[in-house]
């Protein structure tokens, strides 16, 4: 994670012990609290001042800051949260590069950023957190629970979302071994990345080994994956967001 948004998350987690701390007793208890926010509210006009100037909340935060009224505290921890929440701000400050596209050029684009692969006994230990990290990076994805609706003709819909994917995650373990389903999404990206020579299938080896791999589906074994086990959910999202950028930055 960047710096901005280390200090920025740091900030907020630190209000929320002060607002914890908030209901007091004596008048050494409303004293200390009083202190505390006072601190909280010195570091956040730093943060302000190294930071957010340009944010549209910028000039809010900085009367709240200033002026310092009777909620003064609770005013700048909302502005903070809905800084927060601005994802192409964060983005911007962590570094990451927005690409430009011409409008002619945006009905040629993927729909989704990436197709998680994986088998339905997956998605309790390791799948589900997975799509929230990446959904958290702002990552548009095709997964099934989340982009199949009522009605749909699912096996389409799987097909569809097979192609119109920038890259495919594909959770391979023992349950994954032998389906109908994970084992054509598996062949739908083979052959899409056979015929477009680019990267498209990005392997991750959950409770397997390389060799077990390499039995099973040898051509996948020659495709650079990573175990499920030396990765946090977050540290594989970030990863994807890097390969990601490298991808739109070349095209």
């Amino acid at each position: 994670m960047a710096d901005f948004e280390e200090r920025l998350d740091a900030l907020l987690l630190r209000a929320k012990e002060i607002q914890a701390h908030k209901a007091a007793d004596s008048y050494d208890d409303i004293f200390k609290h009083q202190h505390e926010a006072d601190v909280w509210m010195n570091n956040a006009q730093i943060f302000y001042n190294n930071f957010l100037q340009e944010h549209p909340l910028g000039d809010r935060l900085y009367t709240i800051l200033f002026h310092r009224g009777s909620n003064a505290f609770s005013e700048a921890v909302a502005c903070m949260e809905s800084i927060e929440s601005d994802r192409a701000f964060v983005d911007k400050m962590n570094g990451i590069p927005s690409v430009s596209v011409p409008k002619y050029q945006a009905r040629t684009l993927p729909e989704y950023d990436v197709f998680i692969s994986h088998a339905s006994k997956d998605k309790e230990d390791l799948v589900e957190e997975l799509y929230q990290s990446l959904r958290t990076l702002g990552i548009d994805i095709f997964y099934d629970k989340e982009s199949l609706e009522w009605g749909d003709k699912w096996k389409d819909k799987i097909v569809d979302g097979t192609q119109k994917a920038e890259f495919a995650i594909i959770v391979i373990s023992e349950n994954f071994f032998d389906r109908e389903w994970t084992e054509k999404e598996l062949n739908e990206f083979l052959n899409r990345q056979n015929r477009n020579g680019q990267k498209l299938i990005l392997p991750i080896l959950h409770n397997i080994t390389a060799e077990q791999l390499k039995e099973k589906y040898p051509s996948v074994a020659d495709i650079q994956g990573i175990p499920s086990d030396k990765y946090s959910c977050d540290q594989i999202a970030l990863l994807f967001a890097k390969q990601l950028i490298k991808r739109l930055k070349s095209a």
